[in-house]
């Protein structure tokens, strides 16, 4: 902070010069007041880790002896775990045969179906070109009816002027 005073008679003004003491003095004392309250912070935060850190080495004893207890029970577990994983082996594989087995079942079934299925598609097939081959059939038949008839209404047409020409 810079501050300018002015001069008075015997130098400085006086009053100034205290009121800037006066101001500096009530910033000193709030800083100080801060760094109290922050120390004061400080110290609880310190006295809170402290009974954290007594309560961790509590419980870290508490896990211990719950640790041995676990791995006494752990040994014994495996042992059953053991036993039972062998029988466990035994069933699947007897059950993995079976759905081998099973298995095979299915593929010749479904290669049959695949087989009917092909079959299928194989005489909807020739029913399909043999109706398309009927229609174009039918169409043909009716186009050429239709011309010959026209030729023939034609052929009359004129029989008919030329009648009318002779009795004219």
């Amino acid at each position: 902070m810079k501050k300018q005073f002015s001069n008075g008679v015997f130098g400085y003004d006086k009053k100034q010069v205290n009121h800037c003491l006066e101001e500096l003095t009530q910033d000193y004392e709030e800083e100080l007041s801060k760094k109290k309250d922050r120390l004061m912070e400080l110290l609880e935060e310190n006295h809170q880790l402290k009974q954290k850190v007594k309560e961790q080495k509590d419980q870290i004893a508490a896990f211990t002896e719950k640790e041995k207890y676990i791995s006494s029970t752990l040994i014994e577990a495996e042992q059953r775990s053991q036993a039972i994983i062998e029988q466990g082996r035994m069933k699947s594989m007897a059950e993995m045969a079976e759905m081998k087995e099973e298995k095979r079942k299915w593929k010749d079934k479904f290669r049959e179906v695949r087989r009917e299925l092909i079959e299928l598609e194989k005489n909807l097939e020739d029913m399909m070109q043999r109706f398309h081959d009927e229609i174009n059939y039918y169409t043909a038949k009716e186009v050429s009816e239709s011309i010959l008839t026209k030729e023939g209404t034609a052929e009359e047409e004129k029989e008919n002027e030329e009648r009318e020409k002779v009795i004219a």
